[in-house]
This record gives C-alpha cells, sequence and structure tokens, in this order.
C-alpha cells in the first residue's frame, strides 16, 4: 500500500466534524506523517489536550472588513511572496503572524475526555498504534478548545479573509471557519500547483481538501489543472507570479561551464541522488554550486564537501543565489525554481525522473549523462530568445500579470 492510499483510508477513518469544521482536514498534515510511519509523539504533547491557541489576540479589522493570516515558519521565499501581494493591494488587511499567538489554558475536562474516547471509536479499525490514537484524541481536543475560543470572538465586522495556505493548520480551520460564517476567504499559492498523476505526493492535499472561495494562482497552468480535476474554475482566479515581473537577458555567448543544481526536498532524495551521480561524471568539465530544499541542506553540505561542489548559504532564497553569483545555467529537480531561473536570464534544464509529474515548461527532460550533453549542446547553439520564454512563463506562472487587487477587492473572479 502507497504513502498515498494509506493517507486516503486514514483520512476517511478520521472524519470528525465540530461545528461546521471538518477536523481530519485541519490535521491532514498529521495523517500524512502517519501514513509514512512517522511518529513524533512525546509525553509533553498530552498536556495539549488542555490548551487552545489564544485567538484573542487576532488582529481584527477596523474599518474595510479585510483580516489576512499568515505563519512565520514559512520558508523565507513564502514570506516574501505574502508580503508582495499584500504591500500591493489598495485596501491592506489586518494581518496576524499567527505563529506569534501563544497557546492558554482551555479546561474542558469531560469534554475532552469524550473527544478522546471518540476518535478511540472512530480509529478502532485502523492499523495505528496505541499512542497514536491518543495522540489524535490530544490533537483533536486542542482544536476544538480553539473553535471554542473563536466563538467568543464577536467577527461581524469581518468581511474578507486572506492566508497563504489554506489546506494547512490553523490557517485551514481559519477558512473553514470564516466560510461557515458567511466570510468570503482567499488563499494564495506558494508554489507550482498541479494534478498529480503518477505518484501522488502531500501536494495532492491542495487540491483534495480545496476549501477556500478563491484560489488566487498563479498561471492559467493551474487553474486548467484543477478545473479539469473538477473544481469550480470559478473559485480559481489568475492572479500572476507576485515574485517578480521582469525577464533579464540571457549571458551572449554562453558557454554553459558555472552551473546552480535546484535540488528537490528530501522526499525525493532518491531522484536527487540519481541527478547528482551523472553530475559526478562532470565535475572536471563543469563549476557546480548545490542550491538543497532547506529540509535537507546538511546532508547536500556533507556530500558537497565531500565531492569538492560548492553550495550556497543556509537559508538563501533562489532569488538571492541569482544576485550573488553569475551562473550560466541551472539545473532543477522538481521544483518551482525553474521558472526563477528563467526570469533571472539563466537557462535550466530539467532532471527527469518517472517518479514524479512533469510540471509546464520547455522541452528540457534528460534522464542521463548522454541526454544532459546533448540538452546543453543544443541551447548553447540555439538559445531560447525572450518571446519564447515568456510565452512559457505566462501561461505557467502568470507572469506580466497583477490581478490580486482586482480579485481582492474589486470584480474579478
Amino acid at each position: 500500500m502507497t504513502t498515498y492510499t494509506k493517507f486516503k483510508a486514514l483520512m476517511q477513518s478520521l472524519e470528525y466534524n465540530y461545528r461546521g469544521v471538518e477536523l481530519s482536514h485541519v490535521t491532514a498534515l498529521r495523517a500524512w506523517a502517519l501514513a509514512r510511519g512517522e511518529n513524533t509523539f512525546k509525553l509533553t504533547h498530552f498536556f495539549k489536550m488542555f490548551l487552545a491557541m489564544d485567538v484573542q489576540n487576532l488582529n481584527l479589522p477596523n474599518q474595510n472588513g479585510f483580516m489576512a493570516t499568515f505563519m512565520e515558519n514559512y520558508r523565507k521565499d513564502h514570506f516574501e511572496l505574502f508580503n508582495n501581494v499584500v504591500r500591493n493591494l489598495s485596501e491592506a488587511p489586518s494581518i496576524t503572524n499567527l505563529f506569534e499567538l501563544k497557546n492558554k489554558i482551555s479546561w474542558h475536562l469531560f469534554k475532552d475526555l469524550k473527544i478522546i474516547f471518540v476518535v478511540f471509536r472512530i480509529l478502532k479499525k485502523t492499523d495505528l498504534r496505541m499512542i497514536e490514537k491518543i495522540h489524535y484524541g490530544i490533537e483533536y481536543a486542542y482544536w476544538i478548545n480553539t473553535i471554542m475560543e473563536l466563538d467568543k470572538i464577536d467577527f461581524s465586522k469581518v468581511k474578507k479573509y486572506l492566508c497563504m495556505c489554506h489546506v494547512l493548520g490553523m490557517e485551514n480551520l481559519l477558512t473553514q471557519y470564516f466560510r461557515k460564517k458567511g466570510i468570503e476567504t482567499f488563499s494564495l499559492q506558494e508554489g507550482i500547483y498541479l494534478v498529480y498523476k503518477k505518484n501522488k505526493v502531500l501536494g495532492s492535499i491542495a487540491y483534495e481538501l480545496f476549501e477556500t472561495d478563491h484560489l488566487l494562482c498563479w498561471g492559467q497552468y493551474t487553474k486548467d489543472e484543477y478545473s479539469a480535476y473538477g473544481i469550480d474554475p470559478r473559485r480559481i482566479s489568475v492572479a500572476g507570479y507576485p515574485k517578480g515581473e521582469t525577464i533579464k537577458p540571457q549571458k551572449e555567448g554562453n558557454e554553459f561551464r558555472n552551473c546552480l543544481v535546484l535540488l528537490a526536498g528530501p522526499i525525493f532524495g532518491d531522484v536527487n541522488n540519481k541527478l547528482l551521480k551523472i553530475l559526478l561524471g562532470e565535475k572536471d568539465h563543469l563549476k557546480i554550486t548545490l542550491k538543497p530544499h532547506p529540509a535537507n541542506y546538511s546532508e547536500m553540505s556533507a556530500f558537497a564537501v565531500k565531492n569538492c561542489f560548492d553550495i550556497t548559504k543556509k537559508g538563501m532564497t533562489v532569488g538571492e543565489c541569482f544576485e550573488s553569483a553569475k551562473y550560466d545555467f541551472c539545473i532543477a529537480v522538481n521544483t518551482t525554481a525553474y521558472y526563477e531561473s528563467w526570469m533571472a536570464g539563466v537557462p535550466c534544464v530539467r532532471y527527469y525522473d518517472e517518479r514524479f509529474d512533469n510540471f509546464y515548461g520547455f522541452d528540457d527532460f534528460f534522464s542521463d549523462e548522454e541526454q544532459f550533453k546533448t540538452m546543453i549542446n543544443g541551447y548553447r547553439i540555439c538559445p531560447k530568445n525572450e518571446n519564447e520564454v515568456k510565452e512559457m512563463l505566462k501561461y505557467a506562472i502568470g507572469f506580466g500579470l497583477d490581478n490580486y487587487d482586482k480579485v481582492i477587492n474589486g470584480n474579478l473572479l
């Protein structure tokens, strides 16, 4: 049984709706972790059943009825994306950093015990271990306590709610909660969104648990993907790419020597390793710099030292990488940094592996050393022109568009 099928079965078993909020959706990341065989329960988590998020410190709007939230523990580039959108809106929202909210005592002993027993009943046919069932009971008690705290707040002045990602934790809960109250909800896109067909990955929950009234997606590509999946296209607005408005010219006479490798996250660690094996045979001909995913920086740093590769500084965004060095080309592994590379005037090719779906772009895939050399030589002889790059980026990520204010504060839906 794959991780995805385990996840789907677990999500079905976990269904529990409290006051209009489906808690299995709020805790979907926990279900995915369990489906992968991960268990992070600690004894200190037991006390969480007597706590709730102190939502009394939510920053409520005074005039225009528009509030927004973000989580500071997003990646740095996600945080930049959120800020880029918000700073250009004509009606600025009242923003709360949810990561700064503290927990508070929320003592409802009989209710908390009841919830745990309910979850045990729900999970009795699963093969989860006893400690995992207890953990889920505690998680549900915590989120129910938080909903009870939300019910104490007067949200009558709130008309619109914007979040970074409507499928994650507290932002998912707030999206469901506000929709129940008739408050219009909006969510941003933090990476390329597509429908996975070959290998269902964590990103699949972005369309399987589609909660928000309006997804402000980057380009037409995502809208076409989600509409084909069955999501009402009226709930998907093409808003544009908020992290760049220009395309830098490509280097003339490019020799394709200095290479930045944009690696995937740990879930595709074996794919990264296949590419790195190819590049080991090329390191005498190329100057190679690795840009790891933040989650596996340490592992890739050790690899770089061992094999005499350069590596970017920890925490650097892709944009900062391009500002700090002049690369001739990039190699991408299942990452939307592919688009940022082309916008920076740096040609990019993609390592292909049958494990994952390929998102929209040029026909620039390679799977072995010979294909890699052929692809690079082709770009060296016949580079993509600016119009070709613009057309690809416009469909893929909405390059040149900025419809955020029109969608959120206007009538473009």
